[in-house]
């Protein structure tokens, strides 16, 4: 593992707690190399799992509808499994209720699972429920593959960096904008944020990648987690063309600089894929739904192109900032500032 995803506060946190565990040898990924963990079953097949949980959303206010819980409670696990190119066999899930939840409010969180499963085409293999003294709903994904998953590693300079489901970026960073920023409900309705990763998609352009990450954590930090596992740089340049108009619109009304989107660590569930440059032709002409972000280098840099200007991306303040809102929301002012 690279020093450099050493300051990572999710690595290190992880790191820190777990210390030295057991590990199966039949494990292919290492910590923090993959969105997916890794099992080999045989010479020609891989064992594919996540599991993700939704509770911190809930529990300060950023997720106000039940239909939201539930929909990120599916496809934070689909959006792993897409990353790493697998077919999925299902999803399980477990409901924690806070106590006296009324059970209208159940029947809308279960009725949005069954409609995020339709959507996602995973079946729901079962679960379980009970009650804590806050909402935690968590998801477990299997999946499977014949060749071997993407891993976040295996990166080399010159690779080029592809967004998947271009021009649906920003509803993500901008839920989380409206929520720091106290702007009124009909600013940004929630109920537009509703990611669909497409696992069909990725596990079509599988076999001309490299490597690939979900974009849960916002594109930025994406970026930034990818260069400091393959101890490379990047360049990549502004593309108004990857945001969803109602991002867009969004921030022009709240006068926020669109930038701002790509900056946000509310991601959209997108994957990002690293395409050595041989195969760059043969993977845009897979889909129109792709978008050329940029390429990694061998430099020491993590710069992105905006309107001509060449830029550092605020990494440091980003990663250093305590996980709070009253930080938060200082650090978005600061950047807003620094942008417009």
């Amino acid at each position: 593992m690279p020093k450099s995803i050493r300051h990572l506060p999710e690595y290190s946190e992880i790191k820190n707690n777990l210390g030295k565990q057991l590990k199966s040898s039949h494990q292919m990924n290492g910590l923090f190399e993959s969105d997916c963990e890794i099992i080999r079953t045989s010479r020609s097949g891989y064992l594919t799992s996540s599991i993700d949980s939704v509770a911190e959303e809930i529990s300060i206010g950023l997720y106000k509808e039940p239909e939201t819980w539930a929909w990120m409670t599916v496809m934070s696990s689909v959006s792993d499994l897409a990353a790493s190119g697998s077919t999925p066999h299902g999803l399980m899930l477990s409901a924690q209720w806070s106590f006296g939840t009324l059970e209208k409010t159940k029947k809308r969180f279960y009725r949005g699972v069954y409609n995020a499963c339709q959507a996602a085409e995973v079946p729901l293999l079962g679960g379980d429920s009970g009650y804590a003294a806050s909402h935690v709903f968590t998801s477990n994904i299997l999946g499977h593959s014949k060749l071997k998953p993407l891993m976040r590693t295996g990166a080399q300079a010159g690779d080029f960096l592809v967004l998947a489901q271009a021009r649906k970026l920003g509803i993500g960073p901008a839920l989380a904008l409206k929520f720091l920023l106290n702007a009124e409900e009909h600013t940004l309705p929630e109920k537009l944020f509703r990611p669909a990763p497409d696992w069909k998609l990725i596990q079509k352009l599988r076999p001309l990648c490299r490597a690939a990450i979900d974009t849960s954590d916002g594109l930025t930090l994406s970026l930034h987690t990818l260069s400091q596992l393959n101890d490379l740089g990047f360049i990549v340049r502004w593309n108004k063309k990857t945001l969803h108009p109602a991002a867009v619109k969004f921030c022009r009304n709240l006068n926020i600089p669109p930038l701002m989107l790509w900056l946000g660590d509310l991601g959209d569930l997108q994957t990002l894929l690293v395409v050595p440059e041989r195969n760059l032709k043969k993977v845009l002409a897979k889909s129109s739904n792709l978008a050329v972000l940029g390429q990694f280098t061998k430099l020491n840099q993590e710069k992105i192109d905006y309107e001509g200007q060449l830029l550092d991306f605020p990494l440091k303040e980003i990663l250093d900032c305590p996980r709070d809102e009253k930080s938060y929301r200082h650090l978005v002012h600061q950047l807003m500032m620094k942008y417009r």
